[in-house]
């Protein structure tokens, strides 16, 4: 082998060892498998959650929220199979929430001491008030803390929007939607 072509071939070896370690790197931050515990059936309750977009805010009293969780060799480890909101208003218009389709899904994503990173996926929800309906559907970020035994979704990201929205100007289409919320999970499961 002609010495360019031995450099060319341990370039060639370098980068694809270069590539192999960014790829391996990348998949370490996949968490999966999870395991938790108890797995099963939970409620769970969040007082005070809202959804903001640029120029609205609703804001309930409480919410309720019911599914499963499970141990998994995949980052879902449990679901939202219903989900409920009360007390809700824009600018003191009151509202109702509905969710459109089930199951949202419960996802993890990494861990750092007693925090879950993670998201809610496949949401979608309906809400109606006087002179106004919109749809909301995508991912909302979030953790879950394995002392507190809260599922938060922090507002932080932009996979949340609305996908149609007739609300004079309040709520347009496009609009990414930060969604806020604690829900104390009723089975105080361990995330691991």
């Amino acid at each position: 082998m002609n010495t360019l072509a031995r450099r060319a071939a341990f370039v060639f070896a370098a980068a694809s060892a270069a590539l192999g370690m960014t790829v391996s790197s990348a998949s370490a931050g996949a968490q999966a498998p999870w395991t938790v515990t108890p797995s099963g059936p939970y409620t769970a309750t969040a007082p005070n959650p809202s959804l903001s977009v640029p120029n609205a805010t609703l804001t309930c009293t409480s919410s309720t929220a019911a599914g499963s969780l499970a141990s998994s060799t995949t980052n879902q480890v449990g679901t939202i199979t219903s989900i409920t909101f009360s007390g809700c208003n824009v600018l003191g218009i009151p509202f109702t929430v509905a969710m459109t389709v089930t199951p949202w899904k419960i996802n993890a994503t990494s861990i750092s001491g007693s925090t879950v990173t993670g998201n809610v996926s496949g949401i979608s929800a309906k809400i109606t008030g006087t002179g106004c309906t919109a749809t909301f559907t995508g991912t909302a970020n979030g953790n879950y803390g394995n002392t507190t035994k809260k599922l938060n979704l922090t507002g932080v990201g932009t996979g949340l929007k609305a996908t149609s929205a007739s609300c004079l100007g309040l709520i347009n289409t496009g609009d990414v939607a930060s969604f806020v919320a604690s829900y104390a999970v009723s089975s105080q499961p361990v995330i691991s």
